[in-house]
């Protein structure tokens, strides 16, 4: 399994590579949870709602820009809001787990 490079990785293969090892490792459904990571600019890349977590790839994480715009194959995970007001509060926080 590759290994995670924060500073080199696109958040989108971030995303792929941390959520496929939650689910294998059994710590979220085909359908629980959520992950979201803030980039330089601003943007946030989020999981989608509706998809199998088990078979999520990269091209399946969205972009929601800093204009609000939503970029992406599918809507965005429902909790997108709750993730923005976390990153809007705390500008220390640049990703955000929450799996179930």
């Amino acid at each position: 399994m590759k290994k995670v490079n924060l500073k080199t990785d696109h958040p989108q293969e971030l995303i792929a590579l941390i959520l496929d090892k939650i689910y294998k490792t059994g710590n979220t459904t085909t359908s629980g949870g959520n992950i979201s990571i803030r980039d330089e600019q601003g943007n946030i890349w989020i999981t989608p709602t509706g998809i199998d977590k088990g078979t999520l790839t990269e091209k399946d994480i969205n972009c929601v820009r800093t204009d609000s715009t939503i970029e992406g194959l599918h809507k965005p995970s429902s909790e997108y809001p709750f993730h923005i007001g976390i990153f809007n509060k705390r500008a220390d926080i640049n990703a955000i787990i929450h799996d179930h």
